[in-house]
């Protein structure tokens, strides 16, 4: 396997099985995983899902988690994560209470996006490099795209 696939880690299963939990976890442990780090990781992570209601959830319960980590309100999910990163409860607590407070005191640095705000934050970027305009308008209305390319390709 390729080192750049080493870390890439696809998660598929039906509706209500848990693939938020899993997320959410797998999230926490990127976040929470180096002592050393804990301004800056959660920084790093790049989470990206479908819907906005789907990345304000994830944000929604990544922030809960935080909470119920530095607050020992949830034994089960403390337990899971400590012995994942092979770390001591009362530690997963200090770096959870740290994480939360870091968050919530620097919201804008807490990333959770959709696949096209994504790529629209690339190309927004890259727009002189594309010979873009720098103002370029995303165009949502898929008739009013093609009634412009019919004009267009009729003015050729």
């Amino acid at each position: 396997m390729p080192g750049y696939l080493k870390n890439f880690i696809v998660y598929k299963s039906s509706a209500g099985s848990g693939k938020t939990f899993t997320l959410v976890k797998e999230y926490l442990k990127l976040a929470l995983y180096n002592k050393n780090n804990l301004t800056s990781a959660y920084k790093a992570i790049l989470a990206m899902t479908f819907t906005n209601k789907a990345a304000s959830e994830m944000k929604w319960r990544i922030i809960k988690a935080l909470k119920e980590l530095s607050s020992d309100s949830n034994p089960l999910l403390s337990g899971l994560i400590a012995d994942e990163l092979r770390i001591e409860v009362p530690d997963l607590k200090q770096r959870a209470e740290f994480v939360l407070t870091d968050i919530l005191h620097h919201y804008s640095d807490f990333s959770i996006s959709t696949i096209d705000s994504f790529t629209h934050r690339i190309i927004r970027t890259f727009a002189l490099d594309l010979k873009l305009p720098v103002n370029f308008q995303i165009e949502t209305d898929s008739d009013a795209v093609f009634k412009k390319l019919f004009q267009f390709l009729l003015t050729i």
